[in-house]
């Protein structure tokens, strides 16, 4: 498959469907404020969510959490101002008292402590089969003392809960009311009937609503008049989707954006020629990107199969050609800076002659297998290396770029059969600043849900039972280390990088970004 690439004019298309024109910036006026996101909103429910850029950004605007976390290069938490007292009084209980007169929309009646308790336990109930879940593993219950007052009570210490649960986008508040009056029933397998929503919101209580939705151009947010926390800055906001990062740069030239994520390929050539009145911000991310092989198909059933392909692919190929060097090669998922980060791995450096001795071993010389991918410019970059690398040993690639909201559905059970189908795969996922977090997708409970290897372990089961619960930094850290092994020696992996975040904004927009890239619209200002 040749590599593809974004002209010019199919870039200008993607901006005439997005809706966007010739116009002036009207950010420094505080009026309207233009950011940039990849893919619409699936589902806005914080526990069934896909856990893309729009979804955390509008569930941040329009929704509310007990804490936040602070914008920044490092990562650090604070009490919302949805709350007038947040504590953790010991290990196992955390005290909250929400601020009164937080209205919710559509006439729902006052933020409450039963929402919260609704809101946590709902994800948190194994028998509603959220995909979130894992989030509010170590939960006993919430407690409701007064209409405002309650306490979230833990089965276990969890000294990362600050970090990764809390303050996460999957802790928002929902309106019980709400969604138990609007919500879409699903009865699951073993009959237990469980209420969601899709990417509407049944209510908000944020300092933003959602004022339209063009499907594929935009979101547009205005400041919400029954709101009694601080004002945020803009009047409105436009989260305008353009899924190609290039069709994103030349939207930013050409002033049609105020703030957009680059591509790592583009960082140099911005550093050397950076647009007027513009400024570069980077953040670290905690996202990990690896190719991944599906076990339980026959083409990689065969373990000899699945370490030749690790062995044969050039990896420092892909950073430079994908991520133009400007992105670290990874050896598991646990990012730099995170507990539990390797800095070596077992595969050891690329062994082209082993990996053709292995295929000849199988018999597998001439075996076409598929690549699935994101059509985006890195990914369809590193694909077509990992496809002239697999041709050195005797496999022949078929490349399948998929766009954001097919893709994301592909390895899901609950949406078809096409997981049936997946081969390799190029992956990129991000999470909470918490190994425990990257290691939750790929428990045995994951397979047909996010572990789209579809392998499964005891001993990574227990571990990943055991890190949660240790609470000396470094028998955690040995644990994750172990389990990153056990990835490695399932020979489902090929890790790749730890993708650093670059944005562009104007210089009269003061942006509030998490560490992970991740935008907090009620947070951004005017210079």
């Amino acid at each position: 498959m040749a590599m593809l690439s974004v002209s010019r004019r199919a870039a200008l298309g993607a901006l005439a469907l997005a809706g966007l024109g010739p116009r002036v910036s009207l950010s420094a006026d505080g009026r309207v404020l233009r950011v940039r996101t990849d893919l619409d909103p699936q589902s806005l429910d914080p526990g069934w969510m896909i856990g893309g850029l729009a979804e955390t950004t509008l569930q941040h605007a329009c929704l509310g959490t007990l804490a936040v976390y602070t914008p920044g290069e490092t990562w650090g938490w604070r009490a919302s101002d949805f709350v007038e007292h947040l504590e953790q009084v010991d290990d196992l209980r955390i005290d909250f008292r929400l601020r009164p007169g937080i209205q919710w929309s559509n006439g729902n009646g006052e933020l409450s402590a039963e929402d919260v308790q609704y809101s946590i336990e709902r994800l948190a109930n194994p028998a509603n089969q959220a995909p979130w879940a894992g989030k509010w593993a170590v939960l006993d219950h919430v407690e409701v003392h007064d209409a405002l007052a309650g306490s979230i009570v833990l089965k276990e210490p969890f000294a990362p809960i600050w970090l990764t649960t809390i303050p996460h986008a999957t802790a928002s508040f929902v309106c019980k009311r709400a969604i138990e009056e609007r919500g879409t029933a699903a009865t699951l397998e073993d009959g237990t009937v469980v209420k969601t929503f899709g990417a509407e919101f049944p209510a908000i209580c944020g300092p933003y609503m959602v004022k339209d939705w063009l499907p594929k151009q935009r979101v547009e947010l205005t400041r919400n008049p029954d709101w009694n926390g601080p004002e945020p800055a803009f009047a409105e906001i436009h989260i305008v989707t353009i899924e190609d990062e290039k069709a994103a740069e030349i939207a930013y030239d050409a002033g049609e954006l105020d703030l957009t994520a680059i591509s790592l390929d583009s960082l140099k050539a911005y550093q050397q020629v950076m647009p007027a009145d513009t400024t570069l911000t980077m953040r670290p991310g905690t996202f990990w990107t690896w190719l991944g092989m599906n076990t339980q198909h026959a083409n990689l059933a065969d373990l000899r199969v699945r370490q030749a392909i690790q062995r044969a692919v050039d990896v420092d190929a892909i950073l430079a050609a994908a991520y133009a060097d400007a992105s670290p090669r990874s050896f598991g998922v646990v990012p730099p800076g995170v507990l539990g980060h390797r800095d070596a791995s077992g595969i050891g450096g690329r062994d082209v002659e082993g990996a053709k001795a292995l295929i000849a071993e199988v018999g597998a010389e001439g075996m076409t297998l598929s690549l699935t991918t994101l059509n985006k410019s890195d990914r369809l970059s590193a694909a077509q290396i990992i496809q002239a690398n697999l041709a050195e040993i005797g496999l022949i690639v078929d490349v399948r770029p998929y766009d954001e909201a097919t893709f994301w559905n592909l390895g899901l059970e609950s949406e078809g059969a096409d997981w049936k189908d997946l081969q390799l795969i190029l992956q990129r996922y991000g999470d909470a600043p918490d190994p425990s977090q990257m290691m939750q997708w790929y428990v045995s409970s994951q397979v047909g849900v996010w572990n789209w290897e579809r392998w499964t372990s005891e001993e990574f089961d227990r571990l990943a039972s055991d890190g949660i619960k240790e609470r000396d930094p470094a028998k955690r850290a040995a644990i994750y280390v172990r389990m990153q092994e056990i990835m490695e020696e399932t020979g489902a992996y090929v890790w790749i990088t730890h993708e650093p975040i670059p944005h562009l904004h104007r210089d009269d927009v003061v942006p509030a970004i998490f560490p992970d890239g991740l935008m907090f619209l009620p947070g951004f200002a005017a210079a």
